[in-house]
């Protein structure tokens, strides 16, 4: 759907860094390239220089990551293949340790999880499929409501949802679809009240605010490696408070180029949960992006991104501007990440994605973003979902006015076709 008769020539504007960040700092492609070119063995299958330094990048990227947390153990900071590999292994491996205990001690008790309307599929998905399965002890899981305006979910919702037999409490710290900034230390110390384990899916907050694990009370950071942290697709990890390994059982075993002689799974950490050969280019582009990131700063960057997001709120407060259109989630900067969903009366959100890509080269993602019940909560599943644009460290003011203007130029020709 053409909205102008004029053929527009203009830079293509990436906002999709709720998906993945782009562009990576080029120090990203300099090491994946070097690691290719110059090292290409696999870490622990050779005593040899190339195998040793892929050793040391490993442990290097592992070492960066639990500063960046706040963890005192690298060592309980396990890669993975993404946020998603990451949450599965903290979710089934608590469920499978929950229930072979249940069977050891003939209890009927079923397991219980306690999860919110705000996360993503990668913690629904996996719930529902423990709550089908019929082999083992019953799995519970319980969705705590979220606040229909700004998606805020109250920690007092999250106490009353805890019962006696609940394993694992989990919450995302910024919603992939609203943008809403979860008061995670306060249901940290919650779940520390109750003594119940908090896992944080961060897959929109890693590397793009600061997270203390130990001062916000949380038990396992989920996080991806590919957005906010700058590394390349294919990264992730799961950082695991020291003492909570016994809790969390393996999801999958195999080599680990340590104890060879054994035929059975090691259970020292990272190998416990980390079998196979490493994607060492991967985390030798990840290794770089946190270098990027802690040269520059997290606070630094995290200053510009809120600038970014009241430069956004800013222009939405005019709403004569924008007929038609409306914005998810919170109207507070306090309150949100760079991350804003729109829904318009009379267009659909892949129409209005699709013109703002064709019109003025803005790049969005349309629909139910894999987080049916947040869409649910804002009362746009059903329709569709909505058209997401969601900022990163390349983003400037200039791509904000941007995007603004497109949408008020949308909105403005539609209301004039319309009215």
């Amino acid at each position: 759907m053409a909205l102008t008769t004029d053929t527009r020539s203009t830079a293509r504007i990436y906002l999709d860094n709720a998906a993945t960040s782009f562009p990576k700092p080029a120090a990203v492609h300099d090491a994946m390239v070097r690691y290719a070119t110059e090292l290409g063995a696999s870490p622990g299958r050779g005593s040899y220089r190339e195998s040793i330094e892929g050793g040391r990048i490993i442990a290097g990227c592992r070492g960066c990551l639990a500063r960046l947390f706040g963890s005192s153990s690298p060592d309980h900071t396990v890669f993975t293949l993404n946020a998603s590999d990451a949450l599965n292994l903290a979710i089934n491996g608590i469920a499978h340790h929950q229930r072979v205990e249940r069977m050891r001690t003939n209890s009927a008790e079923p397991v219980h999880f306690v999860a919110t309307a705000m996360d993503h599929n990668s913690v629904l998905r996996p719930l529902n499929a423990l709550k089908a399965d019929p082999v083992g002890a019953l799995v519970e899981w319980t969705c705590v409501d979220a606040n229909p305006e700004t998606g805020l979910v109250d920690p007092a919702d999250i106490r009353a949802a805890i019962r006696p037999n609940t394993a694992l409490v989990i919450a995302v710290h910024a919603s992939n679809v609203s943008g809403t900034l979860q008061p995670v230390a306060d249901i940290g110390w919650v779940c520390r009240d109750a003594g119940v384990p908090l896992l944080v899916d961060a897959a929109q907050t890693a590397g793009r605010l600061p997270i203390d694990c130990a001062a916000m009370g949380i038990d396992l950071l989920a996080f991806p490696g590919h957005k906010h942290l700058m590394g390349p697709l294919g990264t992730g990890g799961l950082l695991i408070r020291p003492g909570l390994e016994s809790c969390i059982d393996p999801v999958r075993t195999g080599g680990t180029g340590t104890v060879s002689e054994l035929d059975v799974h090691p259970d020292t950490l990272p190998d416990r949960y980390e079998p196979g050969s490493h994607n060492t280019i991967g985390i030798a582009g990840l290794n770089a992006g946190l270098g990027w990131l802690s040269e520059r700063g997290i606070d630094t960057l995290w200053a510009h991104e809120r600038s970014l997001i009241e430069r956004t709120l800013d222009a939405l407060a005019d709403v004569d501007r924008f007929p038609g259109l409306r914005l998810i989630g919170p109207a507070e900067a306090a309150d949100r990440v760079g991350v804003f969903s729109f829904t318009h009366d009379a267009l659909g959100p892949a129409e209005l994605a699709g013109l703002l890509e064709t019109e003025f080269g803005v790049l969005s993602r349309a629909g139910i973003h894999c987080a049916p019940r947040a869409h649910e909560n804002f009362a746009t599943r059903e329709t569709g979902g909505a058209t997401r644009l969601s900022l990163g460290a390349f983003n400037t003011a200039a791509d904000i006015d941007t995007a603004m203007e497109a949408l008020a130029e949308i909105s403005r020709d539609i209301a004039a076709v319309s009215g």
